[in-house]
């Protein structure tokens, strides 16, 4: 199979492909999800907002896999050995995220410590799971929680704040001492999920900016 070289660029400014310098891309992730659609639109709307080399997984008869890898305008047949080398990208992003438990995800898919040495795996392929491991791994900022909150009709609840406001009443006989307001950065986000059914369905398209405080939804085709 001829090998690919590319650095998938989906989400960067003005969409499509982009040459980079080889080596390590610090701000990039590579995400490899299961070929199943609620996980794959969560994956692509990470890819919105971040940095991402997307790539799917499908279990096959035999012990391969069968593995794609989106450019940035479609879906691309990816050979286990370019896989596991990197030799399909310009650029290697410094972590990698594997979606799925051990018995759906292939051990050998994780097999990329030569050129990603910082990885996660996420076993709950839920909605509001997907969003808060691959949201506490990346630099979700408050506007990337608040935009997927309101993308998947989640609940936003400030985790740190209710901790805070627990600390505040709390007594010196309670053998916890009570403390002051945190200091701004100090907020961590979560989601909890209220969704009763599935999004639908939408082609993968290139990313927005979202201004701080909105959220945006992808029109239907």
């Amino acid at each position: 199979m001829k090998k690919l070289f590319w650095m998938v660029a989906a989400t960067m400014i003005g969409g499509g492909t982009a040459a980079v310098p080889a080596g390590a891309q610090e701000n990039a992730v590579l995400l490899v999800a299961p070929r199943q659609y609620p996980v794959m639109q969560v994956a692509f709307d990470v890819a919105r907002r971040y940095p991402t080399v997307l790539v799917s997984y499908q279990a096959a008869a035999a012990d391969e896999p069968v593995l794609h890898v989106w450019n940035g305008y479609e879906w691309m047949p990816l050979a286990l050995a370019d896989y596991q080398s990197g030799a399909f990208l310009q650029s290697y992003p410094a972590r990698a995220v594997f979606l799925g438990d051990d018995a759906l995800l292939p051990a050998s898919l994780r097999a990329i410590n030569a050129w990603c040495a910082q990885s996660t795996q996420v076993p709950d392929l839920e909605t509001h799971a997907l969003v808060n491991a691959i949201g506490s791994y990346l630099p979700f900022t408050p506007n990337d929680w608040r935009w997927f909150a309101g993308r998947y009709n989640l609940t936003l609840t400030n985790l740190k704040a209710a901790e805070a406001e627990a600390a505040k009443h709390a007594s010196w006989y309670d053998g916890q001492a009570p403390v002051s307001d945190p200091a701004p950065g100090f907020f961590k986000y979560f989601t909890r999920s209220r969704r009763t059914r599935a999004p639908a369905a939408q082609p993968p398209v290139q990313p927005v900016e979202v201004p701080a405080g909105e959220t945006v939804e992808t029109p239907a085709p």
